[in-house]
């Protein structure tokens, strides 16, 4: 399985989110900049979950697929507390880094995983060899 485009859209995610991180804590009053760091940031995701369906089409991943959504979701929700007033910014970003670096990791697995290690992680019946 492939997941080349999924991995580069999930690095540019953890990459914006990083800077905008990095700006909000350098901003006096960064009401207008969380708001847009939140809307990029749920973009950005939407992206991720696009071309993961596109590159998962076609395979049967079972709980694989749910651990991805799950992540995603905690990534989102994240991005959406950004445009919370008084929102625990350092919180947001820890929760956000903690869903999204493992799936980096994740992901580079399901790509060095051949056919027959995906079968048996969702627990398909393989077929016997000799």
């Amino acid at each position: 399985m492939r997941t080349l485009q999924t991995q580069m859209r999930l690095r540019r995610v953890l990459r914006v989110q990083a800077q905008y991180q990095q700006r909000l804590h350098q901003e006096g009053n960064p009401a207008l900049l969380a708001g847009a760091a939140s809307s990029r940031l749920l973009q950005l995701l939407r992206d991720v979950r696009a071309a993961w369906a596109q590159e998962s089409a076609g395979f049967e991943l079972g709980g694989l697929r749910t651990h991805l959504s799950r992540s995603l979701s905690a990534m989102e929700a994240a991005a959406a507390g950004l445009e919370r007033p008084g929102a625990d910014l350092s919180d947001l970003d820890q929760r956000f880094r903690d869903a999204g670096l493992p799936l980096v990791f994740f992901l580079r697995g399901l790509d060095d995983s051949g056919e027959p290690l995906l079968a048996e992680l969702v627990g398909a019946q393989l077929a016997r060899s000799a």
